[in-house]
């Protein structure tokens, strides 16, 4: 279903500009946005993917993941079609990698369905994931004013290359920001997701928790042998989320699996997880998790920072509260910035 965007101007030239995403493409009439889900047509970009779903299931929200927000709580999760990147090893391509003309790979669900279905499944809240929300903004938006009616939460897992526009419009409404910060290098950006200013992703990620520090902030880091699992870049990362974040937000530090375009690289060392959250607890850290490697040993268990004992307990999805009172360690009352 074609909706009119929210965020575009008129330029001298006679095109439009999409402010949607930080790529703002320009467009004449009849051309498509780098994400292939925009057109301009008629003086006017519209969107192409309003109530296309290509994924819908009831999932964990520590699947998503995200370990510090009502944990063990279950979450209605959506994707569409698209995406701004072009990640070279995205694990969801064969959505990511679709346009909004190819919508045979979608069903249509509007926002008052989608937010009866996370009901009728009694999921808590509702996530826009598998591919880049930011895409999404109209459907995410009008989604999320209808589920905050309802008391649902509200999750987006993005990549952060939204604008600042986009998420002004979308902040009041949104309880979680789950962001990917890939690198912290430009070569990375570059060469594996074709973007040339990364430092957007970090810079919005900032203006998130400056500006609407009622929102609920992770961050993940998709750990690529070769490419982005050297000391000083996993450090950099490290202190940039200590610095501007604080450092009670959870990092991730997952374990790539070869996909998409990067056939060629093996899978993440085991050691090399471990000795990224040994980098991160060193950096001022205090809470970094192992994901997708379940033979590491208490990689995604919770332990209060102060008296040291386990709080929550994490295994293959399943969780479980061992001692936590009111987001705070219930041995001893550490802050444990975690929303319950």
């Amino acid at each position: 279903m074609d909706k009119e965007t929210l965020l575009f101007e008129k330029l001298p030239s006679g095109a439009l500009r999409c402010n949607t995403c930080q790529r703002t493409c320009i467009l004449n009439e009849g051309q498509w946005g780098y994400c292939k889900t925009r057109i301009n047509k008629n003086g006017k970009i519209y969107s192409t993917i309003y109530g296309s779903i290509s994924s819908v299931f009831p999932d964990p929200i520590e699947k998503k993941p995200v370990f510090h927000f009502k944990p063990n709580s279950r979450i209605m999760s959506f994707g569409t079609l698209g995406c701004n990147f072009r990640c070279k090893f995205c694990q969801n391509w064969d959505i990511s990698y679709a346009t909004g003309q190819d919508l045979r790979k979608a069903q249509e669900i509007m926002p008052e369905k989608a937010v009866e279905m996370t009901k009728k499944l009694k999921c808590e809240g509702v996530a826009w994931t598998y591919n880049e929300p930011s895409i999404w903004l109209e459907y995410t938006l009008d989604t999320a004013k209808l589920a905050k009616k309802e008391n649902i939460y509200t999750c987006y897992v993005t990549n952060g290359f939204a604008t600042k526009e986009h998420i002004d419009l979308i902040a009041p409404y949104l309880d979680i920001y789950r962001v990917d910060l890939k690198s912290f290098d430009k070569k990375f950006y570059r060469e594996l997701i074709n973007v040339v200013k990364f430092e957007g992703v970090y810079e919005n990620t900032k203006y998130v928790k400056d500006k609407y520090p009622e929102i609920h902030i992770e961050c993940v880091t998709n750990v690529i042998p070769s490419w982005n699992d050297s000391e000083e870049n996993l450090k950099k990362i490290a202190e940039w989320i200590v610095k501007n974040l604080g450092k009670k937000t959870p990092w991730h530090v997952s374990r790539f699996h070869p996909d998409a375009q990067l056939l060629d690289v093996p899978e993440t060392p085991l050691e090399t997880l471990s000795k990224a959250k040994e980098i991160g607890e060193k950096a001022g850290l205090e809470f970094v998790y192992i994901g997708n490697a379940p033979a590491i040993e208490d990689g995604e268990n919770t332990y209060c920072p102060n008296c040291k004992k386990l709080v929550i307990e994490r295994s293959f999805y399943s969780t479980k509260v061992i001692s936590l009172k009111e987001g705070k360690c219930g041995f001893c009352g550490e802050d444990l910035n975690i929303r319950v």
